[in-house]
């Protein structure tokens, strides 16, 4: 009997100990055959792994979250373990209230407006905290190169002000420092989202301007988005993803690594673009059609077919991308991928 109460102590004892820690995680495999891309040397058998573990902590209005995660190569593909081939803390920050101040702290991921411009971009050294004054949504974040390009060795701050206008949300973004200023506006009206940003930087001393429109809905078993990007000078664009249609073929670094991406939102000028899906027994199936120009003058066509399907209590996804009317003719091919996501 002893035993027993023992052992009923300690499993309560052990439940309480952890009931304020979580631990998640999720992971991706795939392969991909690339015959075409910006950057030639890349194309060939590509293979790309990711996992992650998000472990939090809580206490009272204070959490702490780490996520750890590897960089894409193993030991039994690269041996030479720097720090970044191994699993590694990828991101460290708190979050808390004081008062009505919500606080976040440490070295973590952030996206300015819509990511036409910055998409989950590294903060590191950062501090953000923000408030609500009347129902507008006020806020101050500072980093270590928190300028939206990843310029980086520079301290930087930036000022927000968001709120709700005619059922739309409405955000500005200016950073007096380096000189830029973001402006946001998404909602959805009658079962349609729309969204709209622009960026205007005139950090490097030219005007840099990128501007996004995305729109999408339903329309019986068919989901449907069309997107237009515009980028005044590509050649300063850092984003390595561009996220409104799905799109695996615009936008390396998206869902963590996309190998059969054949150059980054960056590397556009223009992209126009319609995505059409609908389920097809179980499996959902997607088709993008794009009209584009890499740099300042390369127009290109892209055309993607997705399938996903849920299996083996995770995501499978295969795809084809084919770019088109490239100057480079040898860049002129279709990528083909699968990929495994699972959740944990």
């Amino acid at each position: 009997m002893k035993k027993l109460m023992v052992a009923a102590v300690a499993a309560t004892m052990a439940s309480v100990s952890m009931a304020d820690v979580s631990i998640k995680g999720d992971a991706f495999f795939s392969f991909a055959n690339k015959d075409t891309g910006v950057a030639a040397s890349a194309n060939g058998n590509r293979d790309r792994s990711r996992m992650r573990l998000f472990v939090s902590g809580k206490s009272g209005a204070t959490t702490v979250t780490g996520i750890i995660r590897n960089n894409g190569d193993t030991g039994i593909e690269n041996s030479d373990f720097d720090g970044k081939k191994s699993l590694h803390m990828d991101q460290l920050f708190l979050t808390t209230k004081l008062g009505d101040v919500n606080v976040k702290a440490g070295d973590f991921r952030g996206t300015v407006g819509l990511g036409a411009w910055s998409f989950a971009g590294a903060k590191k050294n950062a501090l953000s905290v923000s408030t609500k004054v009347g129902g507008v949504k006020v806020g101050m974040f500072t980093a270590d190169g928190s300028d939206t390009n990843g310029t980086s060795g520079s301290n930087s701050t930036n000022v927000s002000v968001a709120g709700k206008v005619s059922g739309a949300t409405v955000k500005a973004v200016h950073n007096p420092n380096s000189d830029w200023t973001n402006l946001s506006v998404s909602g959805k009206f009658s079962g349609i989202a729309v969204g709209a940003e622009h960026h205007k930087d005139s950090t490097s001393g030219a005007t840099q301007k990128v501007t996004l429109l995305h729109v999408g809905g339903k329309a019986g078993n068919f989901g449907w988005d069309v997107a237009r990007y515009t980028n005044k000078d590509a050649a300063a664009g850092s984003n390595a993803i561009w996220a409104p249609l799905g799109s695996m073929l615009v936008g390396a670094s998206a869902r963590g690594g996309t190998d059969t991406a054949a150059a980054n939102a960056g590397d556009f000028s223009k992209i126009l673009g319609v995505a059409v899906n609908t389920k097809v027994a179980g499996n959902t199936v997607k088709a993008i059609y794009t009209k584009s120009t890499i740099g300042a003058a390369d127009k290109v066509t892209g055309a993607e077919l997705i399938l996903t399907r849920n299996v083996s209590g995770g995501k499978l996804t295969a795809n084809l991308a084919k770019l088109s009317d490239h100057d480079t003719a040898a860049t002129n091919g279709t990528n083909k991928g699968i990929r495994f996501d699972v959740k944990f």
